[in-house]
């Protein structure tokens, strides 16, 4: 892994998920703070922020705080627009976890909200971020608002909500990366 992609994950963790920090109520995090405790530079963070392919995370107006736009086990307010969702939105994931999704549905495990994509291709490479069979699941999110579920969209793009039951996901399609072919 190039060390660039491994200082991306390293500022992911400590922006989503320290326990050791003490985030302000909206997760911002001090830039000093990243500099002297974990070797980044300014350069460094303005680098990854802008080249972040997701858009992950955002500095503060002022250029002295830094947080990640969403993905977070700490509890923070990232101040997410509450939004209307379109009639379908996606996620990938690995394919052994159909099963369980298809009777349990989508948890938002230890993060504060399930993500959700807008679109099919935005889903498979969220999916194949492990290099291992990626399913596509089709969520009727419009079915679930008119049902009373909330959600919000992210600075990125990204759709959130806390929960989706079985009885609104499909299986869109599954496809084994490794062997370049669709396996449903």
């Amino acid at each position: 892994m190039p060390d660039s992609v491994h200082r991306e994950k390293k500022l992911a963790y400590l922006l989503r998920h320290d326990t050791n920090y003490t985030f302000d109520s909206h997760g911002w995090r001090e830039v000093c703070n990243l500099v002297k405790e974990y070797g980044f530079s300014q350069d460094e963070l303005t680098r990854i922020v802008a080249n972040s392919t997701k858009q992950r995370f955002e500095f503060s107006e002022d250029g002295q705080y830094i947080r990640a736009r969403q993905g977070h086990s700490i509890n923070v307010d990232v101040e997410l627009k509450k939004e209307d969702p379109p009639e379908y939105l996606y996620h990938g994931t690995s394919a052994t976890l159909v099963p369980k999704i298809i009777e349990e549905g989508l948890c938002r495990m230890s993060r504060q909200y399930v993500h959700l994509s807008a679109d099919e291709t935005t889903a498979f490479h969220v999916g194949a971020r492990r290099r291992c069979p990626v399913a596509i699941l089709k969520v009727s999110a419009r079915r679930m608002r008119e049902d009373g579920f909330l959600f919000w969209i992210s600075r990125n793009n990204v759709w959130l909500t806390e929960s989706v039951h079985p009885q609104y996901i499909s299986i869109l399609s599954t496809f084994d990366i490794n062997e370049q072919n669709f396996l449903l």
